[in-house]
């Protein structure tokens, strides 16, 4: 049999893109620092079968024709067994078709866009990392609708296939938007601000802004707001878009202070898949802050939500390499994968939705809204976490029991 590439007796090589540079970057570029930080504390254990993990990372700046380079350095050159995390939808775009013409297995992308996971054969070694942006665009639409009614409604997004999803979703919802009140960019361009957007949204008499858009994105249009409007809107913004350390970097930048921008911050309201970095007496919180602490070699390693994402897609790569078993080949893990998504647990308060005919990841979501110390606190009481599909299903309250991490905060196979 011919060798498989990225794997020796003593070393399993991953390859992972993502934005380290550029307008994009503040926020995401924790992720691979918290993700290596997971793989490095399996190491100290002895890692996968005796075998170590090495994450090799390239940063791709969120330009398309970037990723393409940095991918083809990946396969050829690291020769990478799979890869996993890569962050960003637009530029995941220009190069899953290769990924996926060479059978590399591609895990747990950091992108919710729904095109690449709702058609297996498309894109069969392709996997979710996170929930689709119509899944939770659906659920706050559905919270939008119950709640929000007699708001006058405004979109921002970014014009890409993640804002679009966005839209879809609302729409799917039943949320639409009017033109006038419709306000979109380019991804990437947002470092020079949103003031002619949010000044048409204001002047149109919007009060309620629903946000599709990078949380770099967000920051831009509450500065412009600060500028351009007389009053700040109410603000719902894709999860993503959402991070709390992320919005305060790019406003500090920007000459505000911490306190000013956690009160900026306040009010919004956004969903999760996981709990909230700030859920200190939840037990993968716990253990993966202490990882974090004692591993993460990071330049910011500031406990957040990208640095929570990035160890648990971290536990879910162990997890299926875990799975997979000693004889490690690209098939055997895109399979595993396929056929064990109730295996794969992690710290997710929804179960992965993988199987023949989707590789979706999360498909539930909770929703909260931010206090002034930027912390997402969840709408009701007890949590209520809310699920649907990426076509026109019902969204409907989800049961489930996220299973105990194991005291080693190492995943278990059975």
């Amino acid at each position: 049999a011919a060798k498989t590439p990225g794997v020796s007796d003593t070393e399993i090589v991953l390859g992972m893109q993502l934005p380290q540079t550029g307008p994009a970057s503040p926020g995401y570029n924790k992720v691979d620092d918290a993700m290596r930080a997971y793989f490095d504390y399996v190491n100290s254990k002895g890692g996968v079968y005796g075998r170590k993990i090495t994450l090799v990372v390239k940063d791709d700046a969120y330009k398309a024709g970037q990723t393409v380079s940095t991918a083809s350095a990946l396969i050829n050159k690291d020769k990478v067994f799979a890869m996993v995390g890569s962050v960003g939808t637009q530029t995941h775009i220009s190069v899953i078709k290769d990924i996926n013409r060479r059978g590399i297995p591609d895990l747990f992308v950091n992108s919710g866009y729904s095109g690449f996971y709702t058609d297996p054969k498309k894109y069969p070694t392709t996997f979710g990392g996170l929930g689709t942006y119509v899944v939770e665009a659906k659920i706050l639409g559905k919270y939008i609708k119950e709640n929000l009614a007699s708001k006058n409604l405004g979109v921002l997004y970014q014009t890409d296939d993640f804002g679009r999803n966005t839209v879809e979703g609302l729409a799917t919802a039943g949320v639409t938007f009017d033109a006038k009140k419709t306000a979109k960019f380019i991804a990437g361009t947002q470092g020079s601000g949103l003031d002619a957007q949010m000044k048409a949204l204001c002047d149109n008499g919007v009060d309620t802004v629903v946000v599709g858009a990078v949380a770099s994105a967000f920051a831009a249009a509450i500065s412009s707001a600060l500028k351009t409007c007389k009053a700040m809107p109410q603000w719902i913004v894709i999860s993503v878009g959402s991070d709390a350390t992320t919005f305060q970097t790019v406003l500090g930048a920007r000459g505000v202070p911490a306190a000013t921008s956690a009160g900026l911050l306040a009010g919004t309201i956004s969903a999760s898949h996981a709990p909230s970095p700030a859920e200190s007496d939840d037990e993968f919180v716990k253990a993966f802050k202490k990882i974090n602490d004692d591993f993460n070699k990071g330049p910011d390693k500031r406990w957040d939500n990208n640095v929570l994402q990035g160890m648990n897609i971290g536990y879910l790569m162990t997890s299926a390499l875990l799975g997979t078993g000693k004889n490690l080949t690209r098939p055997g893990i895109i399979n595993y994968v396929k056929n064990n998504a109730a295996k794969l647990s992690s710290a997710a308060l929804s179960p992965l939705g993988y199987g023949a005919k989707t590789h979706e990841a999360f498909t539930g979501f909770w929703i909260g809204q931010y206090d002034a110390t930027t912390t997402l606190k969840p709408v009701d009481s007890p949590r209520k976490v809310w699920t649907t599909d990426s076509a026109k299903g019902p969204v409907t309250e989800l049961k489930y029991t996220r299973p105990a991490i194991a005291a080693d905060a190492l995943p278990k196979v059975g």
